[in-house]
């Protein structure tokens, strides 16, 4: 069940990201100032925190674990907080926090933008699968991975990815990650929309419907609309209105956008974001909402099977869902979408039925 389905919203808060003082002087730098801004977006009614460890004249901390973990400890010590750093092209820094985490506060949410990560990638749609792409020498053994392995160190530390997407080609990779299983449901999505960076989405809100339409129905999901280095604050304003009429979740903070919000706090940009809220007669998320939709269920991979379909053979006959609708779907066109790929032994059989009544032999079932 989505955040929706229940009367909620999920609100998230982007503290200080690479923002300066001299843009806005409420900027947390160090782990005391950062702290204590999570404590305060937490007790404002903040779902989640996003943060960048950054040391007290502001460089960024992106390999000094310690910063995070005193961060994280600190706000532990007044709230029950859900937050989570950033990083830059290695996880390493989160890696250390999930295997020795912070005094009372185990970490969940991870950051990972596909941006970073997935290079030179083929789709095959045959195979269903992904290629990783080699110029200047083929790869003859076969030896560089084709999506990126943090997913298996993530899945390895119970740690649910919380996934950026800056423009239709990230959402893209992420749709077809989500249906070969790389990815696993529910997905926590943030969509940036800039009018500044030319490499995010235009700020529009034909953009935003755009993007959501885009993503299957049978993939579950949270969305969060993230307003970053705008120049506007009307069209923040306008963006958070629309993805809240959508049924969208929001992220406001002074770290995204400290250039039009000079002079306001980050728990006075939760205020304005929970008066969104309510008005609408629903309710911002709790850390604890946002831990139960999320939560890890523990799966023991040596049990299960995957489930693959050839897209290039399916001709939409629809018999393979009449078998096992909880594996295979209709997309928007009729053809069949594998929305379990990963399968255990209770749905094992009505796989291989499925499969099986295949006229075109599209779909296999294999270890």
């Amino acid at each position: 069940m989505s955040f929706r389905d229940d009367g909620k919203v999920y609100l998230e808060v982007g503290l200080n990201e690479d923002a300066s003082k001299h843009e806005n002087p409420h900027v947390p730098h160090g782990a005391e100032e950062t702290a204590r801004d999570v404590v305060e977006c937490i007790q404002h009614g903040a779902s989640v925190v996003h943060f960048h460890a950054r040391y007290g004249d502001g460089r960024q901390a992106w390999t000094d674990d310690e910063v995070s973990r005193t961060i994280l400890a600190a706000a532990a010590g007044e709230v029950d907080p859900l937050a989570y750093p950033g990083y830059a092209g290695s996880l390493e820094h989160i890696w250390a926090l999930a295997e020795h985490p912070p005094t009372g506060n185990e970490l969940l949410l991870a950051p990972f933008d596909p941006a970073q990560h997935v290079k030179d990638v083929l789709w095959l749609e045959d195979k269903n699968q992904f290629r990783a792409v080699h110029f200047g020498a083929d790869d003859t053994n076969g030896s560089r991975p084709h999506y990126p392995l943090e997913l298996d160190r993530f899945t390895e530390l119970g740690l649910v990815p919380s996934i950026a997407v800056f423009n239709a080609v990230d959402l893209r990779w992420v749709i077809l990650a989500a249906r070969i299983g790389i990815l696993r449901q529910p997905l926590n999505i943030k969509l940036f929309f800039s009018d500044r960076c030319v490499s995010h989405s235009e700020p529009a809100p034909d953009v935003m419907d755009f993007l959501v339409s885009r993503i299957p129905k049978w993939i579950d999901h949270e969305i969060v609309v993230v307003p970053y280095a705008m120049s506007s604050a009307e069209l923040c304003q306008e963006l958070w209105e629309h993805a809240l009429d959508r049924g969208l979740g929001i992220r406001v903070g002074i770290g995204d956008c400290p250039s039009v919000f000079r002079t306001t706090t980050n728990a006075q940009m939760v205020d304005r974001a929970v008066h969104l809220i309510t008005k609408r007669g629903l309710a911002a998320a709790t850390p604890d909402d946002v831990r139960t939709r999320f939560a890890v269920a523990e799966t023991d991979e040596t049990e299960l099977v995957r489930v693959i379909v050839n897209r290039n053979r399916c001709m939409g006959w629809g018999v393979c869902y009449s078998h096992a609708p909880e594996v295979y779907q209709p997309d928007s066109d009729g053809y069949c979408v594998v929305v379990k790929p990963l399968v255990d032994s209770g749905l094992l059989e009505q796989a291989i039925q499925g499969a099986a009544s295949c006229p075109e032999r599209a779909i296999r079932v294999e270890l």
